[in-house]
Formats: structure tokens, sequence, C-alpha cells
């Protein structure tokens, strides 16, 4: 058994390996929890708003246009393309960040720890992939739909285990986020290669001279991470002008960041002690004798070696996810939830496309991943640590297939809109309110007597 699956009780020491891959998911997945409750409620607020009387308002605000001119350069587009192609590569830039942590420190730092939720992603890949194509066959109308069920909504799943409190395992919420995060290597991978048009190979170049600058800042150690924002947003006018894209720019702007400290632990915790000495000397005078040049030296010094023993990578994650989490998801979610409920709606959901996104989530993912898992278990490929049994990953299973954010995301690249684009969101809401209640029932039947510290070996 690998060393970071030791199972952790009360009472007994967590791994430190083990220890510094939980601890920022904790944080991450109380962030993800409560973004998910409220990307929810944007979800149905924007249905009502698009189908009350003044529903009319909803088109109106969203196609608005909006321009940004940069000297003989000019974008110009609807309010939701700012959101869908601009806010979002904020999103895809936090996720890159997430992808590269994980990649460092985290599950995928190691072959052992890394196979059992890159195989549980990849069937979860695949097998919706297939059943929407069985639906779709390629050269229908809808047949560049057919990435749409493969994503994982990771804020919504993290937020509904939330409800189960202590009774699901933290490193099965670690599992489940790492499967969600490989779930979203592959949605950026199929982003690059199919839906990416009318290339422009002067602006691709550009493209990768700005890569090369920012790689240049990070092999030469530039830490302020102001230099790499500005690279990121040059990159994303090169992508979106060069044909690609542009929220890639996102994921290769977090390649770049800088993930290592300028001093390590020891060097820190050297410099308080001799700070704190410091400070003891100066305070031991009266407050009228005090030096007080000596004082804001002491406090600019500990001020400052927190900021050195603090990895870019680390603080831009910190800033960044809860304006992500609380304010960009949120807006595109009523950006691109608002589906009108009309007369034809039976027409919608009878189209093939929403037939085959319902069938893809709801019956594809889960038994891609449990399948996928249980050949590579019975071919000594992985093997599960303490903590996760059959029955408790087949609720994960079914958790995966709500695929809402990714999922309207492909959605509106595949089809720009129309009846395709409509049956799309549809499926979409459907096929992830039925996987979250069909995982509902299965957690509640699992944890009603599940103990959390038990073994639970295959």
């Amino acid at each position: 058994m690998p060393a970071a699956e030791k199972k952790f009780k009360k009472g007994k020491p967590v791994h430190p390996t083990l220890h510094r891959t939980i601890r920022p998911f904790r944080e991450f997945m109380k962030l993800e929890a409560s973004g998910g409750m409220l990307l929810l409620v944007c979800v149905v607020a924007a249905l009502l708003w698009a189908n009350l009387p003044f529903g009319w308002t909803y088109d109106l605000l969203w196609e608005t246009q909006f321009s940004v001119t940069l000297g003989p350069s000019s974008i110009e587009g609807p309010i939701v393309f700012w959101v869908n192609d601009f806010l979002m590569a904020i999103f895809f830039f936090l996720i890159g960040l997430e992808i590269k942590r994980e990649l460092l420190i985290g599950w995928l730092s190691t072959r052992e720890q890394a196979l059992l939720p890159l195989i549980g992603a990849l069937g979860g890949m695949v097998f919706p992939a297939a059943i929407y194509l069985i639906l779709n066959p390629p050269g229908s109308p809808g047949s560049a739909g057919w990435a749409i069920p493969m994503a994982t909504d990771i804020a919504i799943c993290l937020g509904f285990i939330a409800l189960f409190g202590k009774r699901i395992p933290t490193t099965l919420k670690v599992f489940l986020t790492t499967l969600a995060i490989a779930d979203d290597i592959g949605g950026i991978v199929v982003i690059a290669i199919f839906y990416s048009h009318g290339i422009h190979f002067e602006f691709l170049l550009l493209a990768v001279f700005i890569m090369l600058l920012l790689l240049g800042a990070n092999r030469l150690g530039i830490r302020p991470v102001q230099p790499y924002i500005a690279g990121g947003i040059a990159l994303w006018g090169a992508l979106l002008f060069g044909g690609v894209h542009p929220t890639l720019a996102g994921v290769l702007l977090a390649g770049v960041v800088p993930a290592t400290t300028k001093i390590d632990y020891l060097e820190f915790k050297e410099i308080n002690s001799q700070m704190h000495e410091r400070l003891e000397k100066i305070m031991s005078t009266s407050h009228e004798h005090m030096d007080v040049k000596s004082f804001l030296y002491t406090t600019q010094t500990v001020e400052k070696a927190c900021h050195d023993v603090e990895a870019p990578l680390q603080r831009v994650d910190a800033i960044l996810a809860p304006w992500v989490v609380f304010l960009i998801v949120p807006i595109f979610a009523l950006a691109n939830a608002g589906i009108r409920l009309e007369a034809d709606f039976l027409q919608v959901i009878g189209n093939p496309v929403a037939l085959g996104i319902v069938f893809g989530l709801v019956l594809g993912k889960p038994l891609g991943i449990l399948s996928f898992i249980w050949v590579s278990v019975r071919l000594k490929l992985v093997s599960f640590g303490d903590s996760i049994s059959w029955e408790i990953l087949s609720g994960v299973a079914l958790l995966t297939g709500i695929g809402f954010t990714i999922g309207l995301f492909i959605g509106e690249l595949s089809f720009p809109n129309g009846l395709l684009l409509e049956s799309a969101k549809v499926g979409i809401l459907l096929g992830s309110l039925i996987s979250g209640i069909l995982a509902l029932f299965r957690f509640r039947g699992v944890l009603g007597s599940y103990d959390n510290t038990q073994e639970a070996r295959i």
C-alpha cells in the first residue's frame, strides 16, 4: 500500500505526504462546496429570469455589445462572449493552477496515486462520448456535441458531498477532486484540438513568442505576478486572433507561474526566530524610548519573509479562487443557463442531442469509471487504499454525472444557437439532476452504516 494511502484516524499521526496533500484540499473543498450552492442558485435564477414575462430582458442584457480597443486593434462582442471567452479564461487559469499543484505535490505527483483517478477519469470520458455518438452518429446534425457529457462539475459535486459532512472520508473527497481535475485536463485537450477554427499561424507564432518570454521570466526567477498577468492577457489576445480558443491561455499561463519559494521553511524559521529575539529587546524598553525605526525594520523583515516563503502559485491561487468560485462561475451560469421552457419542450427533450447527453451523464459516467477501475484492479495496475470501497465508489461514480459548467461551455462551442443548443442545455440540466438524485439515494444507503475509520479494502 502506498504511504500516502495510509488511513488516518483520531489519535494516529497523519503521514506527512498525505497531510501535505490533504490540507490544501480541505480549504479548496470548503470554498468549492459553498460555491456549488451559489452556482445552483444562479442556475435557478437564470431559468426563472428567462421564463418570466420580462424574460426578453435576459437576451437583451447578454447580447449587448461591448468592445475593447487598443491602438489599431479592437475586440468587440456581446457580453456573453466576454463571459464565455474572457472570464472563463480566468476560470481555466485557476484549473491550471490546481492541475500544476496536483502534478507537483498532489495525487498526480506519483504513479501509484495518479493511476486510480486518471484511469477512472478516462473511463468517465470514453463511455459518455461513445453513448452520445451512438445516438448522434458522425455526420448527423448533433454529432459536434460528443464531448459535452464528458465533464464533471467539481463545484456542485463538492457542494453535494458536503451535505454528508464527516461521514465521507477526506481521502475520498481528494479522490473525487483529482478525478474531476483529470476530467478537466481531458476537456481542455478536447477544446484545444476539436474546437479551434480558422487558424492564423502568424498569431500563433506570436503566442509561442509570448510563452517563451514567460518561461524565460520563470527561469530568471522573476517572482512578482504582474509580468505574468500582463503576458497572459497578451497570450489571450494572440490565441483569440490565431483561431485557438482563448480560454486555453489560462491553462498555458498557469504552467509558467513560479511554483517554488524564494526561501525554504528552515530559512523562514531562522529569520522569524531572529526577528522574535529582536522584537523582545525592542519591546523590553518603555514605549517612550522604543526604537521605532528598528521596530519597523523588524516587522518589514518578517513581512518579506512571509512573502518569500510562499510560492507565487500558492499566492495567486489563494487570491483568485474566491473570485472564480463566487463571481465568475455564477456569472457564467446566469449567462448560459437561461433556457426557455416553451410549448415545444417535448421536442427539445426528445432531440437526440438531449438524449445523448442525459444517457451519457447518467449511465456513461458511472459505467465508464467503475468498469475501467474494475479492470485495472483485476489486472493489478492499481489498488484501493483504506476508506474506499466499491459501494461508496459507486456513489462517487454516479455523482460525476453532474457535468454542468464545462458541459455548458462545450455546448456553446458545439452549437452556436438554435434547437441543438437548447437541447444540449436541457440535456445537461436534466442529466445532472438525475445523476444528483441517484447519487443522493446511493450515498444515503451506503453511509447509513458506514464508518469512515473502517478498513474497506478490495
